[in-house]
């Protein structure tokens, strides 16, 4: 960290581009946080760190292979977080001018001034941010060639090949293509540095499908870090396609208490609402049924939770939290035991227990907690297969609605699926509720297909659920 008296002027960031992405290989200068952090200093600041983020992405938007809409979008954005003693504030700005830094530190230290002082908050010493955050790959130099008009043909591609499914696919909601970068740099007062580069793509295809009884919409998309993970846009466009066919001709059900198989997407956001659940924050706030559970059963016994950052291009990989502390993997649920919590420095104090290294940041905002990636392990079983063992059953293949009541842990879905009877499927049903106990659910997982997808932050393979209660408007 520099001392001297900071420069009249520091230069704006220049990104590097090629094709229509820009590499945000410069990102917001290094010269400029520190300018940035001494200022802070100079104006009363005890303490302070600053995270800088610079990102570039191109979006189109295509219907009935008619560009609808494209876009480009480059923002550069330092946060200073500032402490005053036990008092602390945080500001933002994209105007990276001096003279409106100047403005920044001096309002950053005047705010803190005034807030409850909160001794548990604080920036990690130097001593714990000893460990370097290991190499992990990211960023494809790949994602930065690609052009917008490679984009519009993506989206093209997605879309006809989701009409050229079934003549029932009558008209698409519009087929999207993005790709993206960026460059992220935390600095502390102490002069502790972290810095990534990532990328991103993106596919999405929403076609509508029309029989003689109505008209149904549904998606599917593909999404990479590595553009040669990306799936074509013609098996995102067939698969979105499928989806929506498959909705054709819907019927209602009568109520009842059957066993009740989550598709991948389903099973994935039921899996996230329970990990939701072991924020160390909310378990702070007395917010969450799993307060004071540690060492006791939280799950089915065949189930394991890990936070692992470290996957290659993995979509929730990072190197390092947002509090600059090395990323590492980190075991919440073992064999259906509640081993972990998620936990930054703040909420681990509160709570005496280990810190867990899931802290997350953005430039507006003061540190919190959330995963990075979690996959539970496939099953050794198809999904096919998982039906034709159960033999009757509800597939949930969609939810809509709040989700789960995370301080009663009652879990309680809107939702539209596929009945299944003889271990094969029937017909399309829909306007369902399934509901109940978060708790009793997650240790009646009985289940597990082989269709988790990789490519999402928080993904499940579909799940077997033993006897929910199914409420429909069907009569008996």
């Amino acid at each position: 960290m520099s001392t001297h008296a900071s420069p009249a002027h520091v230069a704006a960031p220049v990104p590097i581009r090629t094709g229509d992405v820009a590499a945000s290989g410069i990102g917001v200068p290094l010269s400029l946080l520190e300018d940035l952090l001494d200022r802070a200093r100079a104006a009363g600041a005890d303490d302070a760190d600053v995270i800088a983020v610079a990102e570039a992405s191109s979006e189109v938007r295509v219907r009935r292979g008619d560009i609808e809409s494209s876009s480009r979008s480059e923002a550069n954005e330092v946060g200073l977080r500032v402490f005053v003693g036990d008092r602390s504030a945080i500001v933002s700005s994209n105007d990276l001018r001096t003279s409106t830094l100047q403005r920044l530190c001096e309002h950053a230290v005047a705010a803190a001034r005034l807030v409850d002082p909160d001794p548990e908050s604080r920036i990690a010493r130097n001593d714990e941010l000893a460990e370097a955050p290991p190499p992990l790959p990211l960023f494809d130099d790949a994602v930065l060639a690609i052009a917008s008009s490679q984009l519009v043909e993506w989206a093209r591609r997605a879309e006809q090949a989701a009409q050229d499914t079934d003549a029932r696919i009558v008209n698409t909601e519009g087929c999207e293509a993005s790709a993206g970068s960026s460059m992220v740099r935390y600095l502390t007062l102490g002069g502790v540095l972290r810095e990534r580069r990532s990328t991103s793509t993106a596919v999405v295809a929403v076609p509508i499908a029309k029989d003689d009884a109505g008209m149904e919409v549904d998606y599917w998309y593909g999404s990479a870090r590595r553009l040669s993970d990306l799936p074509t846009p013609e098996a995102i466009g067939r698969r979105a396609a499928e989806r929506a066919l498959r909705r054709l001709g819907g019927r209602m059900l009568s109520t009842r208490q059957v066993p009740v198989v989550f598709e991948a997407p389903v099973a994935s956001a039921l899996i996230a609402d329970f990990i939701s659940a072991l924020s160390g924050e909310r378990i702070a706030r007395k917010s969450s049924y799993l307060e004071g559970r540690l060492g006791s059963a939280v799950a089915h016994s065949s189930l394991t939770l890990v936070d692992d950052p470290l996957t290659p291009y993995g979509p929730g990989a990072r190197s390092f939290d947002g509090e600059g502390f090395a990323a590492r993997r980190h075991t919440l649920v073992q064999d259906g035991v509640l081993v972990g919590l998620l936990t930054h420095l703040r909420s681990a104090a509160r709570l005496g227990v280990a810190h867990g290294r899931n802290a997350t940041r953005g430039v507006s905002s003061a540190p919190g907690v959330g995963p990075s990636q979690i996959h539970v392990a496939n099953g050794h079983t198809s999904l096919q297969a998982l039906l034709r063992e159960v033999g009757t059953c509800l597939l949930v293949t969609a939810t809509m609605g709040h989700g789960s009541d995370l301080v009663r842990g009652q879990y309680s879905q809107g939702a539209s699926g596929l009945w299944v009877e003889g271990g094969a499927i029937q017909y399309p049903v829909h306007e369902l509720t399934v509901a109940g106990d978060l708790d009793a659910l997650m240790k009646a997982i009985v289940g597990r297909a082989d269709d988790l997808d990789p490519s999402r932050g928080i993904s499940s393979p579909s799940l077997l659920v033993e006897g929910l209660v199914v409420a429909g408007a069907g009569t008996p």
